[in-house]
């Protein structure tokens, strides 16, 4: 399909891919702003599937002392690594993402009580997307919200479980993009009943104040899918259908709107019609938890629970039966210890500067006792959410992760030409692509800083893309640079970052370039190979040739080469 305007649409693509841009509808904001999430805060997005509401989230996460975590759950299999997918194009939080498959109906209970934040963004009948949906009016029935009403309670309840209720109350957003009040306004009422108190509606009338919205209903009618008739009492439907009901339909007595409706302020509720803003029709509602929730709805929910024992069944063989690898703690024997020397002694890395922004702990997915392949690296909360998950557990892990933390080192083979594993400077570990960008304030040794022009055109050579935008940009890194390779880099891993922007020369641009030594716009992870020639004390010899392959990836290059040209457009680097 032709656009109207082709670079802008190319551009949109570009960052997109790169996690610097995502588009979402208006309404499909809402949610995630009025959830009001702290970047230490430990957040559940209960049915996160496509993830643009997960994202949303992650984005908070991007604050420099992030120590919370989002975990992203999805019932399917497939959808949840969709959403893996789309969530990890915000690399820098990545650390604070954990991706789960469970039902949301029968998420583990070892995560009780545990979350500051909680988005139920439930599956819904989606007709309030009928205008941007055209297949929706072939599939749409009235049956929808009967069919639906139960599920979106049982998740809300289940949410509600796993809610903080101390330090002045958690909060859970609950959304559809249905106008249907089956779906909206009676699972709200019914909520509140159950907890007795122990949750209440929050008043956001102050909060998006240009927003045109509607307020909650408080009557509406049920309609009998058998015979057609709408119904305003759940009595009334009992007498008609011969005190039956209960037993042959699927229609509930939560369904209906009762007379205590206007106790439960459901004015306070946002009812967003298409009209009103130019959107989709969207549903909202905030809740806060202020006590522990009754028995009386915890043994509902563990009744609800209990009758789909045989779907979590079936989802646990699903899972086995992928042999996704289980995540493990990073251990603390001498051996792994010599590991994490050597990489600090390697690449002068100080995670400490990492614990005064957060901290981030280490984990690997490989339980044997060989050096694990990868390390991971995930935030405080996300680890403290793994913890819990991981405690008096006996055959299998109580959380099914898809994915965790970011990946932030690989083992690299030893090859011929580098140091002895016997030296404690010997490293078998180079920083990945993401690694070395989320680490780069961390890391004191194996960087060398390039102009802008000799890493458009390392990039551009691996993108095939000999044309540069930067007038007489060269086709290989310059002596200068070379001399800084072979004199202060070991070979292995290196890192090239862009010098800082010039603001004069000598003392003055050394001094500019470590003020911003932590915030390179583009850093990439290269392989600087053996040493073909030494010397007869064993240094490199300072005429070698100076080889540098880039480590990303050609769609990881493709992101950053076109971030690069961007900044030179915009002479934020030259």
């Amino acid at each position: 399909m032709k656009t109207k305007h082709p670079n802008l649409h190319q551009f949109l693509v570009r960052a997109n891919e790169g996690g610097d841009l995502s588009r979402q509808e208006l309404v499909s904001m809402i949610p995630v702003k009025l959830l009001d999430v702290k970047p230490s805060h430990l957040v559940l997005d209960s049915c996160a599937s496509p993830g643009s509401k997960t994202s949303q989230i992650l984005e908070v996460m991007l604050s420099k002392n992030a120590s919370g975590a989002v975990v992203a759950n999805d019932a399917s299999l497939q959808r949840a690594n969709l959403l893996t997918h789309r969530c990890y194009r915000l690399e820098a939080a990545a650390k604070n993402l954990v991706v789960v498959n469970h039902d949301a109906q029968t998420l583990p209970l070892e995560l009780e009580n545990t979350f500051d934040r909680i988005l139920c963004d439930v599956p819904c009948s989606g007709d309030g997307t009928l205008r941007k949906s055209t297949d929706l009016w072939k599939k749409w029935s009235n049956s929808s919200g009967v069919e639906l009403h139960s599920i979106q309670v049982n998740v809300a309840t289940r949410a509600l479980r796993l809610l903080k209720y101390n330090d002045g109350g958690g909060r859970l957003v609950y959304s559809t993009c249905s106008l249907n009040p089956l779906e909206n306004e009676a699972v709200v009422v019914e909520l509140l009943q159950r907890s007795r108190g122990a949750i209440k509606l929050v008043d956001c009338s102050k909060m998006l104040p240009d927003l045109k919205r509607l307020p909650g209903l408080t009557k509406w009618s049920v309609q009998d899918l058998k015979n057609g008739r709408w119904y305003d009492t759940y009595d009334s439907y009992v007498k008609d259908n011969n005190n039956r009901a209960g037993q042959k339909s699927k229609i509930r007595k939560s369904m209906f709107a009762n007379t205590n409706n206007h106790k439960h302020n459901l004015d306070r509720c946002f009812r967003i019609h298409p009209d009103l803003n130019d959107t989709g029709g969207f549903f909202v509602a905030v809740f806060e938890k202020m006590k522990p929730l009754p028995t009386e709805m915890i043994d509902i929910d563990a009744k609800e629970e209990q009758k789909l024992s045989r779907t979590t069944n079936a989802n646990t063989k699903k899972w086995a039966s992928a042999k996704i690898a289980p995540v493990f703690c990073v251990k603390t024997d001498t051996e792994f210890k010599a590991v994490i020397k050597r990489i600090k002694a390697k690449y002068g890395f100080d995670a400490r500067k990492k614990e005064e922004n957060g901290g981030v702990e280490i984990i690997t997915r490989n339980n044997t006792d060989v050096v694990p392949k990868r390390l991971y690296c995930l935030s405080k909360g996300a680890k403290l959410i793994l913890d819990k998950c991981s405690r008096n557990q006996e055959e299998q892990q109580k959380l099914r992760i898809l994915a965790c933390g970011l990946c932030c080192f690989e083992r690299q083979a030893v090859n011929k030409g580098l140091k002895s594993q016997s030296d404690d400077t010997d490293c078998e570990f180079r920083f990945t692509q993401t690694g070395c960008e989320l680490f780069q304030d961390s890391i004191s040794k194996q960087v060398v800083r390039v102009s802008p022009k000799e890493l458009e055109s390392m990039l551009a050579r691996q993108q095939q893309k000999l044309f540069t935008t930067s007038k007489n940009a060269p086709l290989c890194i310059d002596d200068k640079t070379k001399k800084k390779v072979l004199s202060e880099c070991q070979r292995g891993c290196v890192i090239l970052a862009v010098r800082a922007k010039s603001s004069g020369s000598g003392n003055k641009r050394k001094l500019v370039e470590e003020e911003v030594a932590a915030v390179s716009p583009v850093t990439i992870a290269c392989w600087f190979p053996p040493s073909k020639k030494s010397r007869s004390d064993g240094t490199n010899d300072i005429d070698d040739d100076v080889t540098l392959t880039l480590m990303c990836s050609k769609s990881e290059g493709e992101v950053r080469l076109e971030r690069l040209r961007e900044l030179g457009k915009l002479k934020l680097v030259n």
